[in-house]
């Protein structure tokens, strides 16, 4: 029908009994007395029988209501707790960043002060090592300065006017006029002056400076000692091997007063002690430090050989000439001598 409804199992249970009930009293009227109460009796037992199982659905269902509600304390005092770990947990963790800012900006202010002490310190050196670069670069250019007193020394109307540790150094032609033990001497003292200033200054020279008993000599820092050497004496030696130990010292010189700021013209090279005290001088604090060059060195050494050669005579001593590049070339210092060389360091291409 159009009020068709849906009943449980119990409730159309409950129905059929109705429906039996009404039928039962659709015919109860006809029935004998004693019928009648055998139908009350029954009446009851099956009102009576669905009373109890009402009421034990009742008590179930209490029952369920209670454990429930028991369920429902249990979760909330659980989530009570929950949230109390939550807040107590949320607490140490604010306390916990708060200690932790706290021990960074201190930590933080520690390094600062640490930086700056460290920083007053490294100026307090540096303000040390400009004051001790300046004493040295006075007492040096005293050594090579040029007011020195010279005009008592007998070769003093042959030099430029310059001197090293009171010795007058020839001028820049007729080395021929000098003894050659005189010429020694200037050379072992400018020989002493760079050596200090090579080693102050932490240059690593193209040439190194080597001493053999009493003899100075000179060769490529990247050949082996027994490679070949070029004397810096010139009365032990021949003079187109001398002028060639001249002229790699020559060559250290100007190499010198490049990496400490202090670039020299190309006919200069022979100037040893005007260019020491350009190199003295660049040890002041104002001086352009090696590394933070930007230019290169482009000083050939076949230009500072021919100066050299110029020293002893006009340079059109063709003979000279020949046997000052035969030397080069025994020390393979020459274009024509490169490709015979199998060379261990890459370092002679500066040459």
């Amino acid at each position: 029908s159009a009020k068709a409804k849906c009943y449980c199992g119990l409730c159309v249970q409950d129905r059929l009994c109705q429906h039996d009930w009404a039928l039962n009293q659709l015919t109860f009227r006809n029935l004998p007395k004693s019928a009648k109460v055998t139908a009350m009796q029954q009446l009851y037992e099956y009102r009576s029988a669905r009373l109890e199982a009402r009421r034990q659905r009742i008590s179930r269902l209490r029952q369920r209501v209670a454990e429930r509600q028991q369920q429902l304390t249990a979760a909330q005092q659980t989530l009570r707790m929950k949230l109390e770990a939550s807040e107590q947990r949320r607490a140490q963790l604010r306390e916990l960043e708060q200690n932790t800012r706290t021990q960074v900006a201190r930590h933080a202010q520690a390094a600062e002060d640490a930086k700056a002490q460290k920083l007053a310190a490294f100026l307090r050196l540096l303000d040390v090592l400009h004051k001790d670069r300046e004493i040295l670069s006075d007492a040096l250019c005293g050594v090579v300065g040029l007011q020195l007193e010279t005009s008592e020394d007998e070769y003093a109307v042959l030099a430029d006017g310059v001197c090293l540790f009171g010795l007058p150094w020839p001028g820049a032609d007729g080395w021929a006029k000098y003894p050659r033990e005189y010429i020694d001497a200037c050379v072992g003292h400018c020989v002493h002056v760079f050596s200090v200033l090579a080693y102050y200054c932490h240059v690593s020279l193209p040439f190194r400076v080597v001493k053999r008993g009493a003899q100075l000599l000179i060769r490529p820092h990247w050949r082996a000692a027994d490679a070949g050497e070029a004397p810096l004496s010139a009365a032990d030696s021949e003079l187109p091997a001398f002028i060639v130990g001249l002229s790699m010292l020559f060559y250290n010189i100007s190499y010198l007063c490049h990496c400490r700021g202090v670039d020299l013209p190309s006919d200069r090279a022979t100037l040893a002690v005007e260019n020491l005290r350009l190199a003295v001088l660049g040890t002041s604090a104002s001086a352009e430090p090696a590394g933070n060059r930007t230019s290169a060195f482009a000083v050939d050494l076949y230009d500072i050989v021919t100066q050299a050669i110029q020293l002893y005579s006009d340079g059109l001593d063709l003979e000279l000439r020949q046997q000052v590049h035969s030397v080069l070339r025994s020390l393979h210092l020459c274009d024509d001598a490169v490709d015979s060389v199998d060379y261990d360091d890459e370092n002679w291409a500066i040459i």
